[in-house]
């Protein structure tokens, strides 16, 4: 078996893999990084978490000059979380090189990417329209880059990102080497490869077991009324040290972790409503074991790398089959063995057909939870709870102590709400918060179930529904509607 000096890697480089924990390459580095060296094109056809990121990482770090004009290398990622994440190893990888690399996306200070674009760096890693953005603008200069990296050209596609890509593609230098990574090489894909690389080296790595042949996966069918409550019983059976799960909306997300915060458990939300700042904090304590539950949305389902994730637990079937593949594919990565578990209603057991189907495996069905069962855990399960809770309110505290000075914004709703009547700090619609107020004789038929529903939403565990913001406003839409 290879070893990393084996591939012809320089020692400040083979230095900080050591330390990254790495002792032997897979077999895609195997095979790719030789030829990445030898400053060929190369289209790498591979499955996430087979470790693609130091076959472009490594040459790039040893053949670029960080005291030659730059950027000299470019990348470009279909994600924000990719693109992040991607930026991040590349640090790792460089560190005991003098290189200075930098990360550009939607919805990121544009005058903080400017300025560290302006100090120099030798590596920009972006999704493709801010960084086109960036060439626009003429902060980021193309004509010294001599590598170009493709990360996820299908999900590029899929996003509709492909003639953006190719948008950059023409403002680069025609003499570099271009890196090309997909799980599938789709028609339009393989044309942005004709056209703009210069005799690609094709590689493949064939998995002897697909990403879900590792994968254990059960399905539960459960009726749609009963999914949150078939959840924490799920949770509280299984005690999994780091559980994502997934929700096809938006608003979903933001019940289903609103209702896991009222039974006690340390939960974060992940969708594209919350601010990137908030997202990319969110992820970090995630990964750091802060808190063992996500609830996000199919923004997480690509280019988020998390290692050890216990389950994976898809709260609503998947609208796409691709997608499912990409959700369980958040666990058993680097080969592990993970665990995958799908809630199932009446209406969606075509949808499961036609997933097993593209997946070419059955999913069994098991049972779930008995009483006997939940009652045997339940004891554990209270300590689970507990442990994690603990350790999210320490991060809380922490993180309160150290931003004391930084003035707090409430909206006028929430500063006049009493402290126990607060509902947990997740995303939600800003309509679905009541504040009550007393209601004329005229107007209490109508407000009465108004005020119901915030009742039943907070007997479920949902986000209470919000309260009218001015009488006024409300009189003036009644007498639209109404004519009195």
């Amino acid at each position: 078996m290879k070893s990393f000096s084996d591939l012809g890697i320089s020692a400040p480089i083979l230095k900080a893999v050591a330390e990254m924990g790495f002792q032997t390459p897979t077999e895609v580095q195997s095979k790719a990084i030789p030829h990445a060296l030898n400053r060929e094109d190369l289209i790498v056809t591979s499955k996430t978490g087979s470790g693609k990121t130091a076959v472009f990482g490594v040459p790039m770090l040893q053949m670029t000059n960080p005291k030659e004009s730059g950027p000299q290398a470019l990348i470009l990622a279909p994600t924000r979380e990719l693109a992040v994440q991607l930026d991040g190893e590349l640090k790792l990888i460089s560190k005991y090189l003098p290189h200075r690399t930098t990360v550009v996306y939607g919805q990121h200070s544009l005058h903080a990417e400017t300025e560290s674009l302006k100090k120099g760096v030798s590596i920009v890693t972006g999704t493709p329209g801010r960084v086109l953005d960036h060439v626009k603008r003429g902060n980021l200069v193309t004509k010294h880059i001599r590598f170009l990296v493709i990360d996820e050209a299908d999900r590029m596609l899929d996003l509709g990102f492909i003639d953006q890509v190719v948008r950059i593609i023409k403002t680069l230098p025609r003499n570099r080497v271009t890196l090309l990574f997909s799980a599938t090489i789709p028609p339009e894909v393989s044309r942005v490869c004709k056209n703009y690389m210069r005799n690609p080296t094709n590689i493949v790595i064939e998995s002897p077991t697909k990403t879900v042949d590792i994968i254990e996966q059960v399905y539960y069918r459960v009726n749609g009324n009963e999914k949150r409550s078939q959840l924490n019983r799920l949770l509280l059976v299984e005690q999994p040290d780091s559980c994502l799960i997934f929700c096809n909306t938006r608003i979903a997300v933001d019940q289903v972790c609103s209702f896991l915060a009222g039974k006690g458990y340390a939960v974060q939300a992940l969708h594209g409503d919350i601010p990137q700042g908030r997202r990319m904090q969110t992820i970090r304590q995630f990964k750091q074991g802060k808190f063992h539950l996500l609830v996000a949305t199919d923004v997480a389902a690509r280019g988020l790398h998390i290692d050890d994730l216990s389950l994976v637990i898809n709260y609503d079937v998947p609208m796409e089959k691709d997608s499912y593949v990409h959700r369980i594919g958040r666990t058993g990565r680097a080969g592990q063995r993970g665990r995958a578990a799908t809630f199932v209603t009446g209406e969606d057991i075509m949808s499961l057909y036609e997933i097993e189907e593209h997946i070419g495996a059955l999913i069994p069905e098991a049972d779930l939870p008995s009483e006997s069962v939940l009652n045997s855990r339940r004891a554990s399960a209270e300590q689970w709870i507990r442990a994690k809770r603990q350790t999210t309110r320490s991060t809380k505290a922490s993180s309160r102590s150290s931003s004391k000075r930084t003035p707090k914004t409430h909206t006028p709703n929430k500063s006049r709400q009493p402290k126990q009547e607060r509902s947990p700090r997740v995303s939600a619609d800003p309509q679905t918060a009541i504040r009550q107020r007393p209601i004329p004789p005229a107007e209490q038929v109508k407000q009465s179930q108004i005020r119901d529903k915030s009742v039943e939403s907070k007997k479920s565990g949902g986000t209470p529904p919000p309260a009218l913001k001015r009488k006024t406003v409300f009189e003036r839409i009644a007498k639209r509607i109404f004519g009195k």
